[in-house]
């Protein structure tokens, strides 16, 4: 094993790095006051929105939100993982990585966890043969499903058998399993209960989740009826990650004898099935739309991936965001096709109805990336005119402009609107609008799995509903970044939440130019939670000095939350710095939270103040006290009307709400 890089040599690579040189010598950058500025590599643009703060070693892109430190630019820059970027950097710095002999990786340290999911994948393959209840499982995947027992075993099928207490009971006896099978995701802890725990998957066909070396990592859960969610998939745990994995991959390698083509498909049961009939290289998505993470993946395994989608409106819907996705990565040598299934139908049924022929027909008559973007950019033009037609022309050139410049697909993609529309390729790229960015992972149609969020950071309550930000949004979402640090205020978006500004697209995609007034960005205060973990991200080792009461790391707002998470990390790492943390966070949630507070320029103050330890105590204690007074209005809210009504009750509610507004004020 090669071992691990110690954290210690990281930190002091980065000390003898300087992001400036790193960044400056792969894209141009001009000097800006105390920061540079550049068009980002990251996404194509025509205005500067790429900042690289030399003081702070940090870099952000107002314009697609990339942002970290030297490690993160190159990783991301040069399409290098983790440690072939502390190589290339090492190499610049005339330093030799060194490793710690034995020392575990990310999985090896998880090495009880992985052993703990493997013998839940057992246990419920046994269920599937041995539980009293195994007649209706097999009936199932047998007589509804049309699944073969050979099939079922390829995939690792199993059962997890009515009950609360099953796997718990099984494999979990001693308290550090039921540990490691709570860090897993296969049980959750009762709300009233501390370490009492209850089984998460219960009644279901179980479908194993397995890393690209064949390591069981989670699971995914389908109800027999219409029980509600259909399909359940294991939260994000230390091996898991459900935006960078996807279904059936490690299986397509295996039982593949040249793969070189991948086909994306929405649901696991369509990847079996496809599989079942001799199509073994098809992989699903886990509860997400397919990203651009999938496709940086994929292509370095084939240079062929179609996505495949069921023939309705949702599946048309998950065509564009797989468009929008794969446009920003797409390289030279690399092919993405759509395939459109007739209406009705998915990848299950129809493969079972025509057989795997009349499928691969299909496939080879599938619909190219180009043929499906301008389609869609056609698409969203509602008028036959000449106006029309600069419509079209402007959606198509949206789309293109997300693809790398040195790609040459871009370039033919421009001649092919240039000799639709007439107008020289030189004139399309000139007037050409902002380019498009993909929405973020949304949930996938009704035969992908389903979650309820899609970053979980800090555990569950029940079997889906996590306690990450309970509104799915930073604590800034309201007012994105201007180029300055600050935040563009409401009075800048429209009804709908569109951005007033000089052009923007309007419902069903249309580029229009915006000739009502426009409004100066206004400048956010943070709020005093905020600050306070401005002061952890600028002072992490305070962290280890400081204790924060329960309540007040439950995190009820995104705030809190937020300021929770960057405690909690700081003082069990007080040795670490912020690098270490944008790291190892995989919340883009939070992530975006993180860049926004170092963006801000309230960073530089706390950067240099000398009493941030005592800012953020003062936080502490005001936000606690707060917490209180909270607390005991709830209290006399909760004993009901008759309660309310007495004048004693009446007489200490307007009391403590009295403190409570002064405490604002």
């Amino acid at each position: 094993m090669a071992g691990r890089i110690p954290d210690q040599f990281i930190d002091e690579l980065l000390a003898r790095t300087d992001i400036t040189d790193v960044v400056a010598s792969r894209i141009t950058v001009k000097k800006t006051g105390l920061n540079y500025s550049a068009l980002c590599p990251f996404h194509n643009e025509k205005t500067p929105s790429f900042s690289l703060n030399p003081n702070k070693q940090f870099y952000y892109c107002f314009g697609c939100g990339a942002g970290g430190n030297a490690i993160s630019f190159v990783m991301e820059h040069d399409h290098l993982d983790f440690v072939e970027a502390i190589e290339v950097l090492a190499k610049d710095a005339g330093m030799e990585v060194p490793r710690e002999q034995g020392a575990p990786d990310r999985y090896e340290q998880n090495a009880e966890l992985l052993k703990r999911l493997s013998e839940s994948a057992t246990f419920f393959q046994r269920q599937l043969l041995e539980s009293s209840h195994k007649d209706k499982a097999k009936d199932y995947l047998a007589k509804e499903r049309g699944l073969s027992g050979q099939i079922a075993k390829v995939y690792g099928l199993g059962f997890a058998p009515p009950g609360w207490d099953n796997l718990l009971k099984a494999i979990g006896p001693r308290a550090e399993q039921q540990e490691q099978l709570l860090q897993g995701g296969m049980l959750i802890e009762k709300k009233d209960q501390a370490g009492q725990y209850y089984d998460r998957f219960r009644d279901r066909i179980m479908f194993p989740i397995r890393d690209t070396r064949g390591r069981v990592i989670a699971f995914g859960g389908r109800a027999f009826g219409d029980e509600k969610p259909k399909y359940l998939n294991s939260p994000e745990t230390p091996v898991f990650h459900k935006n960078l994995e996807l279904y059936g991959l490690y299986e397509a390698k295996q039982n593949t004898t040249t793969l070189d083509h991948i086909i994306v498909v929405e649901g696991y049961m369509d990847v079996i099935v496809l599989a079942q009939h001799g199509i073994t290289n098809a992989v699903a998505t886990l509860g997400t739309s397919v990203n651009s993470q999938h496709f940086k993946k994929l292509f370095k395994l084939v240079d062929k991936v179609t996505l495949c989608f069921d023939g309705d409106k949702a599946g048309r819907a998950a065509a564009i965001r797989g468009l929008e996705a794969t446009l920003p990565v797409i390289q030279d040598g690399k092919q993405v096709r759509f395939l459109f299934l007739p209406e009705g139908e998915d990848p299950d049924s129809l493969v079972r109805k025509t057989g795997k022929e009349a499928f691969l027909e299909r496939l080879d008559d599938s619909s190219s990336l180009a043929h499906v973007l301008f389609e869609h950019a056609r698409s969203l033009v509602t008028l036959g005119d000449e106006e029309g037609e600069a419509q079209f022309t402007q959606n198509a050139m949206a789309l293109i402009q997300s693809i790398p410049k040195e790609v040459t697909l871009r370039s033919l993609l421009v001649k092919q609107l240039s000799d639709q529309s007439g107008l020289s390729s030189e004139t399309l790229t000139a007037n050409a609008p902002t380019p498009r960015h993909p929405a973020a992972p949304q949930t996938n149609s009704n035969h992908a799995p389903q979650v309820s969020h899609d970053y979980e950071p800090y555990g569950y309550d029940d079997g889906y509903e996590p306690h990450g930000y309970d509104d799915g949004h930073a604590p800034y979402q309201d007012m994105p970044m201007d180029q300055s640090g600050g935040y563009q205020g409401k009075q800048g978006f429209d009804s709908k939440g569109s951005f007033k500004g000089k052009g923007k697209w309007q419902n069903k995609g249309k580029w229009q130019k915006d000739d009502g007034p426009t409004f100066a960005p206004l400048q956010a205060g943070l709020s005093r939670i905020a600050h306070a973990t401005l002061c952890l991200l600028m002072h992490p080792s305070i962290a280890r000095d400081i204790d924060v009461p329960d309540p007040l790391l439950a995190g009820d707002t995104p705030d809190r939350q937020a300021f929770s998470r960057v405690w909690r990390y700081f003082n069990k790492y007080p040795e670490h710095n912020t690098g270490h943390l944008l790291y190892q966070e995989r919340n883009q949630v939070l992530l975006d939270t993180i860049y926004g507070l170092l963006n801000h320029p309230d960073a530089t103050t706390k950067q240099k103040i000398t009493n941030a330890k005592q800012e953020v105590l003062d936080m502490i204690e005001e936000q606690t006290e707060a917490l209180g007074l909270n607390s005991s209005i709830q209290r006399l809210k909760t004993r009901g009307n008759d309660a309310i009504n007495s004048t004693e009750t009446q007489q200490e509610l307007r009391a403590l709400m009295e403190q409570l507004r002064k405490k604002k004020s």
